[in-house]
C-alpha cells in the first residue's frame, strides 16, 4: 500500500495555503498553493496539491492509478465530494482527478498526529499558481486528447461490471483501439437540438462505445462524457470523415 499523508495549512494571504505532504517514513516536501478566491479556497488547493504530487512529481510512483493507493487528506470536504453529498458544487471539478484516475484509492480524513509535517518538509517545496481545476485527459483514436469525466467511468464500471481501481487503465486501452463512428441514417438535424453535438468511437471486438461530446468553448477539450454497451453494433460504422466531420 502506497500512503500519501496532505496536511494544508492557512497562510496570511486568504488565497495561498502550504499542504505538507509525506510518503512512507522518509519522503517529505511542501507546496505553496496560490488558488482562485472562492468558498473553501483551502479544500481546492489541497485538491490541486494532491493531483500535482501524484500525477506530475509522481511521489507515489509513476503511472501510478487508484489500486493500492491510499491517501490521508486534511479536508473533510474532499470525503463529502467524493461521496456525493457536498453542497459546495463548484469543487467537484477539483476532485475529478480522484474519481477517474485514481478511483479506487482509499480516501481517509487524518485527523489525529500530524507531527510529521515538520522542518524536513521545507527539503522540498515546490510552488504552484492554479488558475482552476486541472482536468484528467486520455488519447482518444482519431479524436486526440480528450477530458474524462466521472460520469464516464461510472458507467463504464456499471455496464461493463469492472473494478473501479483498474477502470483508468482499460480506458486508456480502450481508447488507443476504437474508431470514429457514426449512427447510420442519422440526420444532422437531430445533432442541431443539443447544446454540446455528441460525437462517437466504437470498439466493435469488445463492443464498446464511447461518447464524446464538444467542448463548451473554443480552445477547450472535447469531454468523453458516457462509456456503454452499444444496443445495436449494426446501427454504427466507421466514420472516414475528417475528425471534425465525425
Amino acid at each position: 500500500m502506497n500512503d500519501l499523508r496532505l496536511l494544508t495549512k492557512k497562510t496570511s494571504d486568504p488565497r495561498v495555503f502550504d499542504t505538507y505532504w509525506m510518503t512512507g517514513l522518509i519522503q517529505k516536501g511542501r507546496v505553496r498553493v496560490t488558488v482562485p478566491a472562492q468558498k473553501d479556497a483551502q479544500t481546492a488547493a489541497e485538491l490541486s496539491a494532491a493531483q500535482y504530487l501524484l500525477s506530475e512529481k509522481n511521489v507515489c510512483g509513476h503511472n501510478k492509478a487508484g489500486a493500492g493507493l491510499r491517501i490521508w487528506v486534511s479536508r473533510g470536504a474532499i470525503r463529502k465530494l467524493l461521496r456525493g453529498i457536498s453542497d459546495n458544487d463548484r469543487m467537484s471539478p477539483y476532485a475529478n482527478f480522484l474519481l477517474t484516475r485514481y478511483l479506487g484509492a482509499q480516501v481517509e480524513v487524518e485527523n489525529q498526529d500530524t507531527s510529521w509535517a515538520d522542518e524536513r518538509c521545507e527539503t522540498q517545496v515546490d510552488i504552484m499558481d492554479v488558475q482552476g481545476p486541472a482536468m484528467t485527459t486520455i488519447e482518444v483514436n482519431g479524436f486526440g486528447l480528450v477530458e474524462l469525466t466521472g460520469h464516464a467511468v461510472a458507467r463504464y464500471i456499471e455496464h461493463f461490471k469492472r473494478q473501479p481501481e483498474r477502470a483508468w487503465r482499460e480506458i486508456v486501452e480502450i481508447a488507443k483501439e476504437v474508431k470514429p463512428a457514426i449512427i447510420k441514417g442519422r440526420k444532422s438535424i437531430h445533432d442541431l437540438q443539443h447544446r454540446n453535438k455528441g460525437r462517437y468511437a466504437m470498439d466493435a471486438k469488445r463492443g464498446v462505445l464511447l461518447t464524446i461530446a464538444d467542448p463548451d468553448k473554443p480552445g477547450m477539450l472535447p469531454s468523453l462524457v458516457t462509456i456503454m454497451i452499444p444496443d445495436d453494433r449494426a446501427a454504427y460504422a466507421e466514420c472516414h470523415k475528417t475528425d471534425s466531420q465525425c
